[in-house]
C-alpha cells in the first residue's frame, strides 16, 4: 500500500498519466471514426477556410456538423493541426491539451500536496473533457496561468493568457478579473491593450485589409445568430427542474452578475488597505471558477472541467479549516459530477437520471453558495491599513 501510494504521489507519474491519457483518447477517437471527432474536425477546417476566402463560420456538412465559432486568431493558433495527418494531430492536439493543464496546476503558488491532490482531483475529469476534443482543458489552464503569473509579478505575461483564452470562448477572459488584487494594476492593464492588438490583428497580413475586415464581420454575425435561450448545466437549469414554467435566464444571470461585482468590490477596496492573503485570493479564484460555468446558460457537461478546479481548489483550503466539510464535498462532487461521465456509471443510470436532472451541477452550485456566503462575510468585515510584513509575496512555493 505504502509502495502504490509513493508511485501514485510521483510528479513523474503524473506527468505520464496525463500523457498517455490524452495519446490514448486521440486515438482511440480516431479508429472510432469522424463522427466521434467532430469537434477536432471543425477546428482543423477552420484554417483551410480561412485561406481558401470562404466563410469558416457557415455549416459544411460535407466535413462536419454544427458551425466553427471561435475567434478568427483561434484559425491561427490551430493551423499546425491543418497539416498534420488527423491520424497524427489528434492525438497530439489531445495530449497536448492535457500537458498544458498539467502545467498549469504545476505553477500554482500551493504545496506539492495540494498540486497533487488538484492533478487527481480533475484528472477524470481530463478524461471526459478530451473524449469531445474539447477546449474547456486549456480555458481552465490559462485561467490558472494566469493567476500563477499574476502571483510571480509578471503583469506582461499574465495579461496574455485570459486574452488567448478569449480567443478560444469569450468567457475565458473573466479570469482577467483577478488583476484587481494585486499591485502595478496599470502595468496589467497596459500590458492587456498591447496584447489584444497583436491578437486582434494577428490574421491581417495572411489575409489582407478588405478579407480582415470580412472575416471579423462573418464571426460577429456567427454569434449573434447562434445566440439563444437556453438552460444548460446551470443554476438556471436547476431552476427549470424545480418549475417548468421558468424562462428568466437573462434575470438569474443578472443576479450573478451582481453579486460578482459585489465580491469583487468588496475585497478590491479590502486590497487597497492591506493585500489579500493567498488563501483568499485563492478562493476567489475558486469562485471565478464555478461562476463562470453556472451562470452560463450554454455550459455543458464537458465544460464542468472548469467548475471542477474550481471545486478542488475550494476543498484544499477548507481540508485546513475544516476537515469534515471539506471530505462532503469532495465525496459529493466525485459521486455527482465526476462518477457520471466515467465508464463506472452505467450508461441507463447517466441517461435517465445524472444527466436529465443535472446532478452534475448540484455539488458545484452547493459548493459556489457557500464560498459567496464566506467571502460576502469576510469581505464586509472592518478593513485594517496596509503594513509592510503584509506585502504580497511573488515566489511560488
Amino acid at each position: 500500500m505504502k509502495k502504490s501510494k509513493a508511485f501514485f504521489s510521483k510528479e513523474g507519474t503524473v506527468l505520464v498519466s496525463f500523457l498517455l491519457m490524452g495519446l490514448i483518447v486521440g486515438i482511440q477517437h480516431y479508429f472510432m471514426g469522424p463522427k466521434y471527432y467532430n469537434n477536432y474536425l471543425i477546428f482543423r477546417q477552420s484554417f483551410v477556410h480561412l485561406l481558401a476566402g470562404t466563410n469558416p463560420y457557415v455549416e459544411y456538412p460535407a466535413e462536419y456538423f454544427d458551425i466553427f465559432l471561435y475567434h478568427p486568431s483561434f484559425c491561427l493558433f490551430f493551423s499546425p493541426f491543418s497539416y498534420l495527418p488527423i491520424w497524427l494531430g489528434m492525438p497530439l492536439w489531445t495530449a497536448g491539451s492535457a500537458l498544458v493543464l498539467f502545467y498549469a496546476i504545476r505553477q500554482l503558488p500551493v504545496t506539492y500536496s495540494q498540486k497533487l491532490f488538484c492533478w487527481w482531483f480533475v484528472f477524470l475529469e481530463v478524461v471526459f473533457a478530451l473524449h469531445y476534443q474539447q477546449t474547456n482543458p486549456l480555458i481552465i489552464a490559462l485561467g490558472l496561468l494566469t493567476f500563477a503569473f499574476l502571483e510571480k509579478g509578471k503583469m506582461g505575461w499574465a495579461a496574455l493568457f485570459p486574452l488567448l483564452a478569449f480567443c478560444i470562448k469569450g468567457y475565458g477572459l473573466i479570469f482577467a478579473g483577478m488583476f484587481l488584487f494585486y499591485p502595478r494594476p496599470w502595468r496589467y492593464i497596459f500590458s492587456s491593450l498591447g496584447w489584444l492588438l497583436i491578437l486582434t490583428f494577428l490574421p491581417l497580413p495572411l489575409l489582407g485589409w478588405s478579407r480582415f475586415v470580412e472575416v471579423y464581420q462573418q464571426w460577429m454575425a456567427c454569434l449573434q445568430a447562434d445566440y439563444k435561450v437556453n438552460y444548460g448545466f446551470s443554476i438556471m437549469g436547476l431552476i427549470k427542474l424545480v418549475q417548468p414554467t421558468f424562462e428568466a435566464v437573462g434575470k438569474v444571470q443578472v443576479v450573478g452578475l451582481l453579486l460578482l461585482a459585489l465580491t469583487w468590490g468588496l475585497y478590491f477596496l479590502k486590497s487597497l488597505y492591506r493585500p489579500l492573503d493567498l488563501a483568499t485570493r485563492l478562493s476567489l479564484l475558486a469562485y471565478l471558477c464555478l461562476w463562470v460555468i453556472l451562470f452560463n446558460h450554454a455550459a455543458e457537461a464537458q465544460t464542468y472541467i472548469i467548475a471542477i478546479q474550481g471545486a478542488a481548489l475550494y476543498i484544499l483550503l477548507e481540508k485546513e479549516k475544516r476537515p469534515r466539510w471539506a471530505y462532503t464535498c469532495a465525496v459529493l462532487v466525485v459521486l455527482l459530477a465526476i462518477f457520471p461521465a466515467t465508464d463506472l456509471c452505467p450508461p441507463l443510470w447517466r441517461r435517465e437520471f445524472f444527466y436529465p436532472y443535472l446532478m452534475k451541477v448540484i455539488p458545484c452550485t452547493l459548493i459556489w453558495f457557500v464560498l459567496q456566503f464566506e467571502l460576502i462575510s469576510r469581505g464586509l468585515q472592518q478593513r485594517k491599513y496596509r503594513t509592510p510584513e503584509n506585502q504580497p509575496s511573488y515566489s511560488l512555493l
